[in-house]
């Protein structure tokens, strides 16, 4: 991630303000129904959904228009986009959430949620974006594209002339800064039987309740088709945030052809957490199995405990050839017994050094535990002797700069979101740390009351 920045909210349903500065592991933490799940899908939604938020026609607002002169002296050049410039895109984008807010609200979560103010702040890109325009004879069949720290840009003579080619430009740049290398490119996802498909690349959003899906997807899927074909529209059938929608969706597209960059994390849960394999039979709706280690049966999901079914989608997109640029984790931890929370926590951090961001709630103050010995051991003055021992490897250890956690204040039944600080040991869990304290107090009490009645 070369850029950073901070999704800022206000008066956002039961959140009354709140500043999210995304990082490459991010962890949201605090007691039930404190809006953890709503800020998820909402940084979901701004970056699988934002792209589609862009007005039609060429804006004539003051910001767009010293953009659009920007793009008029820059075509045909080579050049790098200064963060002064970087800005002007940056406050368009946000002058277009602005006005589409409650829309955007009502696309990702089925219905409206008042929400007061949403902003995209302190934008910073640790170096330049550098674009590169490409003379075309014709821009028929001609993409935009991007790499590393460029975009390059096709264009033709007439382009400096044309509002609506810039536009287009000043809409990929856009989109390019902020969510480049986190989520789908800017161009529209195809369309299937009425209803909006996954894009290429975009966000994964891995839903609470995963044994629910997993054991009913087939039912729920062709309830949607079925009312899809009887001309109902998405209006009429089973109502799921966006999110969730996309979830199901992809378990329909899972392309096992060819490996993934992930399969062997994938083989790694398998092997140390569900002790079998996950494996997919083709349909126009696929059935999923689980084969136990040493088995040749395979067996349906229904008849496998919560710890398979919890954690089989995460291993079925590591192991497909899906495209996906970041992974949103709900309650990563249901269903897991203390020692496979630690396990799954090293999974995951394996992910976020091989470069895919991860982003996740949890009510877990083992999995938070596990997160921070593998941030104090990045330093750790006997690093190698304790990977040795406890069997790490350097893929394993987790860099404390790449890593934000925030706690869900739940005060008065509004929520406040507070950055918390690391220490040198890692993330205090303020929330965790006071339960675990009053049970200890109540059991050390309980304890003393019956070593008095005995002495009686």
């Amino acid at each position: 991630m070369e850029q950073s920045w901070v999704l800022k909210v206000e008066r956002f349903g039961k959140i009354k303000n709140g500043e999210i500065e995304i990082a490459p592991f991010m962890l949201f933490i605090g007691d039930n129904n404190s809006g953890k799940s709503y800020m998820m899908s909402l940084l979901w939604g701004v970056l699988s959904e934002g792209r589609k938020l862009f007005p039609k026609e060429p804006p004539s607002t003051r910001i767009y228009q010293e953009i659009d002169r920007f793009l008029e002296r820059s075509i045909g050049n080579t050049c790098f986009i200064a963060d002064e410039e970087a800005q002007l895109f940056v406050q368009w984008f946000n002058d277009i959430l602005r006005n589409k807010k409650s829309e955007f609200i009502k696309t990702i979560f089925r219905r409206k949620i008042p929400i007061g103010s949403l902003s995209i702040e302190r934008y910073h890109r640790s170096k330049p974006l550098k674009l590169i325009f490409v003379k075309k004879e014709s821009l028929d069949g001609t993409r935009f594209s991007s790499g590393r720290d460029y975009i390059r840009i096709p264009y033709t003579e007439r382009s400096k002339e044309q509002a609506t080619e810039r536009y287009r430009m000043a809409q990929y740049i856009t989109w390019n800064l902020l969510m480049d290398e986190l989520t789908s490119p800017f161009y529209p996802p195809a369309r299937q039987g009425g209803i909006q498909t996954r894009a290429i690349g975009e966000a994964l959003y891995l839903p609470a309740s995963r044994t629910g899906f997993m054991l009913s997807y087939k039912a729920l899927v062709q309830d949607i088709m079925e009312r899809i074909i009887a001309g109902e529209g998405e209006e009429h059938s089973l109502k799921f945030t966006l999110p969730v929608y996309r979830f199901l969706q992809a378990l329909l597209r899972l392309d096992e052809n060819g490996k993934s960059k992930y399969e062997d994390v994938g083989r790694f849960i398998e092997e140390h957490i569900v002790y079998g394999t996950m494996k997919q039979e083709k349909g126009p709706i696929p059935s999923f199995y689980y084969c136990p280690k040493g088995k040749q049966e395979n067996l349906p999901l229904y008849v496998t405990s919560s710890l398979v079914t919890e954690l089989s989608p995460l291993i079925l997109f590591l192991k497909s050839k899906t495209t996906y640029r970041s992974l949103f984790f709900e309650e990563a931890e249901a269903h897991l017994h203390p020692r496979v929370q630690r396990i799954l926590a090293t999974a995951l951090v394996k992910l976020v050094n091989r470069g895919m961001p991860v982003w996740l709630t949890t009510h877990s103050d083992i999995l938070l535990q596990q997160i921070n010995n593998l941030m104090k051991l990045y330093k750790h003055p006997k690093k190698e002797q304790l990977m040795q021992r406890y069997h790490y490897t350097e893929e394993d250890v987790l860099n404390p700069k790449k890593v934000k956690a925030y706690q869900f204040h739940n005060v008065d039944n509004e929520t406040i979101i507070k950055q918390l600080v690391p220490t040198e040991n890692g993330f205090p869990a303020e929330t965790f740390n006071k339960v675990i304290l009053e049970l200890n107090e109540e059991t050390y009490a309980f304890q003393i009351g019956e070593e008095d009645e005995g002495d009686e």
